[in-house]
Parts: structure tokens; sequence; C-alpha cells
């Protein structure tokens, strides 16, 4: 009996002890609960929650990081006329998403699909490659440095002498264009008939040869030969030339044919192109007609002494021409007391006379 007992005594703590350990094993058993799983990003975009809406922080942020993220295709196209961004995605981490940015030139909005994410934008006019092109071409037409040379903004009409500004009139008399004023640059050997300025301004300056025909003056007592070209520019502008004797007979012959055609027959190639004013009066009452803008005026001359004579009743031209001994040279001659243009006078090369160019 008291064995019995004994027995069922100690049956009962064995019993308790492994129900205990049944239960402790079943608790161990069970899954655990995992915490809230932070999925990993497809990529590094620094995203800001704010109202429902995510904004994106930097548009190179985006760039760098959709390179540099292995989870996102670097797939990038760039639409010039959109300027738009498509980023292909190899993954549907990326999910559906609105992305707005607004600024006060431009307003960028990015949605997504499951696979791809497309940035627009609206930017400015100028962001257009085909009106930036045209704006960039206006720039470069009204920002071109004003030209600060003597001849900025001269009628293609009006000869400009760029060496110093002066402006002379031009005009074509048949197959020539002729300057219809005389020459007025000032250089050495030169004159204003008595010095005076107002003169140069209405008649032009009076040249010794030399200094007509741009040689060194030491050509007054000697033949200048090869160094005369056949166009030669001496003192005259850029594009222009001291005449020759034939070019001076082309306008003689073609203002005489011209004035048969017009019935003008016996007007002499002289009156022709004289001014109609500034002349002396004689009493044949014979008045310049300026019938072709020439404009001949009566400038006179001065001599080898460096005397002035006859303002007002001649006008002498100098030609790209010398004579044989090396001292003299010829030029053309008008006078006011008749109806003549002659090329028959010749004279020392030390006297100062008129210059007209003709262009090249």
């Amino acid at each position: 009996m008291t064995i019995g007992y004994s027995y069922r005594l100690m049956v009962v703590p064995l019993t308790l002890l492994v129900l205990s350990s049944v239960l402790l094993v079943g608790c161990k058993s069970e899954t655990p609960k995992q915490g809230p799983v932070v999925p990993k990003s497809s990529s590094s975009i620094p995203v800001q929650s704010s109202s429902g809406v995510d904004e994106v922080v930097a548009d190179t942020v985006v760039a760098d990081t959709v390179v540099s993220d292995s989870a996102v295709s670097d797939t990038a196209v760039l639409d010039s006329a959109t300027k738009g961004v498509v980023v292909q995605s190899s993954s549907s981490a990326i999910s559906s998403s609105s992305l707005e940015r607004s600024s006060s030139s431009e307003e960028t909005v990015m949605s997504s699909s499951s696979s791809e994410v497309v940035v627009d934008s609206v930017p400015p006019v100028v962001a257009d490659t085909t009106v930036q092109d045209t704006v960039k071409d206006t720039i470069a037409v009204e920002s071109v440095p004003e030209d600060t040379s003597l001849c900025a903004n001269v009628p293609a009409t009006v000869l400009c002498d760029k060496r110093d500004g002066q402006l002379y009139r031009t005009i074509h008399i048949g197959s020539q264009m002729w300057m219809a004023q005389n020459l007025n640059y000032a250089v050495s050997n030169s004159w204003c008939y008595n010095n005076s300025l107002e003169n140069c301004s209405n008649y032009g300056r009076l040249y010794q040869w030399t200094a007509a025909m741009n040689l060194d003056k030491a050509y007054s007592h000697s033949l200048a030969g090869d160094l005369i070209e056949e166009k030669h520019q001496g003192v005259c502008p850029d594009g222009w030339y001291l005449p020759k004797d034939k070019d001076m007979e082309t306008l003689v012959h073609y203002v005489t044919e011209s004035n048969k055609t017009l019935g003008f027959a016996t007007e002499e190639v002289g009156t022709s192109l004289r001014k109609e004013t500034g002349w002396e009066e004689n009493d044949e009452e014979i008045l310049g007609t300026n019938r072709y803008g020439f404009s001949a005026v009566p400038a006179g001359y001065r001599d080898a002494n460096g005397s002035f004579a006859f303002l007002g009743e001649e006008a002498d031209f100098w030609v790209a021409e010398e004579e044989s001994n090396g001292t003299q040279a010829p030029h053309w001659n008008l006078y006011y007391a008749n109806q003549s243009f002659s090329g028959e006078y010749r004279n020392l090369k030390s006297f100062a006379f008129s210059v007209r160019c003709i262009k090249k």
C-alpha cells in the first residue's frame, strides 16, 4: 500500500513536467511576427512626401542617380522639342506616382507607370532650339559693335575716303565712274588755294605732280618711268586711280556723242562739264551746263614759285603721264572764256593742280 501510493505521488509531478515541456516546445515552434518591412529603394533619389505629392529635390541628383542605380535601366532620352526625359525601368520597384515641381520660369511634371518614368517640362521660349537660333541671330545682328570708323553708315552711292572720312559725290558718265568733286586729301606738297581751308572745302586741294602720283619728290626732275602703273592709284582713295590721257579722251568722246544725240551738237565738252555757278562771267555769256554731273569748278592753281592764280577762271587736272624731259607733265584744262576741254597743256611737275579720280 505504501509503495503504490508513493508511486502515484511520483507520477503526478512527472506528468506535470511533461506537459510543461510540450507547452514550451509548442510556443517555440510558432512563426515569430516580423516588424514592418522597408523595401529597398531601386534608386537613391531623395524624395520627400508632402500632401501626397512627391517632390524631386534637384534635377542634377535625378540624372546622377538614374545612371548609378543598378536597379534602373541607364537609358535616358532627351527630347529636344519638349526637353522631356524618359527613363525606362527594368523593375517595378518604382511605384506609380506623380512628381510636380514649380518655379517662376518653368513647371516640371514627372509621372510614371510600372515600367516608365516621364519627365516633361515646359521651358521658356528660348529653350526651343529653333527659336533659340533665331534669337541668337537677332542678338548677333543687334549686338554687333557700332562701326567707329570714319566711314560708318555711309550710303553706297557716296565715296567715303577711309583715310580721313571725307565724302565725295560720284557720277556715272558713259562707262566710267568719276568723282564729282575735286580730291581734298591732305598730303605733303599739296595746298589749299591761298592757304585758305574754306577754299579747300569749295575747290579741293592743289597737288604737285609727285604728290598726286604719290611718288618721291625727286621725280619732279627725273623720269618715273615704270613706276607709273596702268591704273595708278597715286593719292586717290583705295579702288580709285588717277586718270591717264586715254581716260580723259574716253570722257570727251562720250560727252561729244551724247550731246549730238540729245540735240546739243553745238555745245562743246568744256561747257557740258563745267558747274553752272562759280565761274567768272565772260562777254560771250558762255555758261556751264553741268549736263553730265561732272561739276568742274575753277580751282585755279599754284605755280612753281608758290604763287596762286586764276581762282574762278580755270580748272586744271593732272593725269598719270609725264614728258620725256622728266621735268614736265601734261594736264587737262577748262577755261571760263571758251567751251573746250583740252589735254594739250604741259607744265612743270612742281606746279600744283587739281585731282579727279576715276573708279577702277
